[in-house]
């Protein structure tokens, strides 16, 4: 490959500044192997470099951890488990992971290069999104968390800086896995008990500090992330982590209709439910939340649901439960 694809710095994460010490660092270390060509993204852990590699002639991400951090073996062994939980998964809505190594001073993962921008980006240039698309983007993450749970991974930090949006295509992929709980990437139990994920996105057990999360959890975490996409704001919000975790545990969220009127009835409902407090009061699958999506696109369905479940506002838990049933 010859000419470099024109890039969004905050494609991989937000921020913005000099990376000089860990491009030198990983020049240094991997100049044999791959080329690095110009930083793309920073955050608050890592710095985000594209890469040649000389070998297969293709473009990579390589993230590195930044320097000051280094010498820190708690944020080390997060980037260690974040190769090893995404080594294990081969899913074409999962930014692939190619290698991963260490010295003294740098720890860094090669990752394949997604030609996209992160959700977060696109969501701060655009506010919120048409239905169509956050339907569209909430059932393949969906299918891709569904595929992740089957194999004993919950993500426990999905939110817009980790969906990036490929250019070509328009499809949601799924990236840093580094709080992730695996049943067998963890060599112990207490190391995943150190990782939180982000307050905002939080599931009410994630957020009291439950460890032992099912896939339900990412459920809620996707059903925020469909209310910011559809309404522009969090459910919840507040000036600390307490705070707003307390809300998450105990207070009923503002319904999307009263934030937003263009969102259909029937998707408000799938979406609320995501939303329950209980674990088993929502989809009690990611793949029953995408079936459920999927089944409202087909138009005569869509008209048959409404058919039977009337407006949302007057649904009640009747109404609810005749949803659930695809559940």
């Amino acid at each position: 490959m010859t000419a470099v694809p024109p890039l969004h710095p905050q494609s991989y994460a937000s921020g913005r500044g000099s990376a000089r010490d860990e491009r030198e660092l990983l020049e240094t270390h991997v100049g044999g192997a791959y080329q690095v060509v110009r930083e793309i993204g920073r955050g608050g852990m890592g710095v985000v470099f594209l890469a040649r590699d000389v070998m297969l002639h293709r473009l990579v991400a390589i993230k590195v951890l930044k320097r000051e951090l280094a010498g820190i073996e708690e944020q080390r062994e997060r980037f260690r488990r974040e190769a090893r939980v995404t080594a294990q998964l081969q899913d074409d809505g999962i930014v692939a992971v190619h290698g991963f190594g260490e010295t003294r001073e740098l720890v860094y993962i090669v990752m394949e290069y997604v030609h996209g921008t992160a959700l977060s980006t696109h969501l701060a240039a655009r506010g919120r999104l048409d239905e169509r698309d956050v339907r569209r983007i909430v059932a393949a993450l969906a299918r891709t968390l569904d595929y992740a749970h089957r194999r004993g991974i919950v993500h426990r930090d999905l939110k817009p800086d980790n969906v990036l949006l490929e250019h070509e295509t328009g499809r949601p992929m799924l990236t840093d896995f580094g709080v992730a709980l695996s049943r067998s990437a963890d060599p112990q139990p207490s190391e995943a008990a150190h990782a939180f994920g982000t307050p905002h996105f939080m599931s009410p057990e994630q957020a009291a500090g439950e460890q032992d999360l099912d896939g339900r959890s990412d459920v809620y975490s996707l059903g925020v992330l469909a209310y910011l996409m559809l309404t522009g704001n969090v459910p919840f919000d507040g000036s600390s982590y307490s705070a707003i975790a307390s809300k998450h545990i105990a207070e009923p969220h503002v319904p999307i209709a009263e934030r937003v009127g263009s969102v259909s009835g029937v998707f408000e409902a799938i979406v609320h439910k995501c939303l329950e407090k209980e674990p088993a009061q929502r989809w009690s699958r990611a793949s029953a939340l995408a079936d459920a999506i999927e089944s409202t696109n087909n138009h005569s369905k869509t008209l048959g649901l409404v058919s039977k479940l009337g407006r949302f506002a007057a649904l009640g838990a009747a109404g609810l439960g005749l949803i659930a049933r695809h559940s």
